[in-house]
């Protein structure tokens, strides 16, 4: 009996300390991180990414893989693929993505003869120039040549943009805040960079910053409009389209813009919109 029973207490000594072993840090007994704690999202819910900014347009271009390696985004797809050896071309449409990483070089082609030319590590998304988007929009870019067939606009890294009518122009990245854009062509072409605009003739050379401040370029003076409801005055210039009310100014985007009411100035991305009212039950002036 005296060893049955010290059996029996070493069997549940051993059963006390198993949950020690791990068993009382895991589920359902624990939480298995310790330090540091769970993430915090920044955002919630999270920001639109370029799926949602640029939607499928009715344009369509040919996309060649030259070296690997690439990656495509077609319109509406929520990833992308890589462009294997095998399928070294497809047909994308405008809202499409593409992808270039050190060592890849990725081709697009539009059906009138224009082209981009990705060298190295770079991305950009195509635009729909029937919803007045610029032909391409370059996110990131190590290395591009841009050759233009028709006047067309060119969204570069930080927002400058390029117009031209021909090619090729090169853009490099110089260092981490410093961006070159060169005129190889036999036509001049004009780069805006905020509220400057550089006129390159054949030859020419343009260094852009890359800082924190967009580089996109701002909306010319002097073609400010302006609206008031019951002393709320309201002033705008730009891509804006007034929204139709007698209680409020209201405001869509369809391009570069600025807004300027009650000591606030506001710029609206595309397709967003704003509205202005008045504070209180004013009386209606008589």
């Amino acid at each position: 009996m005296r060893s049955a029973g010290a059996s029996l207490a070493a069997i549940l000594a051993c059963a006390a300390l198993l949950p020690g072993c791990g068993g009382l840090w895991r589920w359902p007994w624990g939480n298995t991180q310790r330090w540091p704690g769970p993430m915090e999202p920044l955002a919630n819910p999270l920001p639109p990414g370029d799926r949602e900014l640029f939607q499928e347009g009715p344009e369509e271009m040919l996309v060649l893989r030259h070296a690997d390696p690439c990656q495509v985004r077609p319109a509406g797809y929520a990833s992308s693929f890589p462009l294997s050896f095998y399928r070294k071309s497809l047909r994308l449409h405008s809202g499409s993505r593409v992808y270039t990483a050190p060592g890849g070089r990725l081709e697009v082609l539009w059906p009138n003869g224009s082209s981009i030319t990705l060298y190295g590590r770079g991305a950009g998304i195509i635009g729909s120039k029937s919803r007045g988007e610029p032909a391409f929009v370059f996110q990131q870019v190590e290395r591009a040549q841009i050759d233009l067939v028709e006047a067309d606009e060119i969204d570069l890294v930080g927002g400058a943009r390029l117009s031209a009518k021909s090619g090729p122009f090169e853009v490099q990245l110089m260092t981490a805040d410093l961006m070159r854009v060169k005129n190889q062509s036999k036509e001049p072409g004009d780069v805006a960079y905020r509220s400057a605009v550089f006129h390159l003739d054949p030859g020419q050379i343009v260094d852009l910053p890359l800082g924190t401040t967009p580089g996109a370029p701002l909306p010319e003076a002097g073609d400010w409009q302006g609206a008031q409801v019951r002393g709320l005055d309201v002033e705008w210039q730009g891509g804006l389209q007034r929204l139709d009310s007698d209680e409020e100014v209201g405001l869509r985007a369809n391009g570069d813009n600025e807004i300027r009411a009650l000591g606030l100035r506001v710029r609206l991305e595309r397709d967003e919109e704003v509205r202005f009212r008045p504070l209180g039950n004013q009386p209606e002036p008589r």
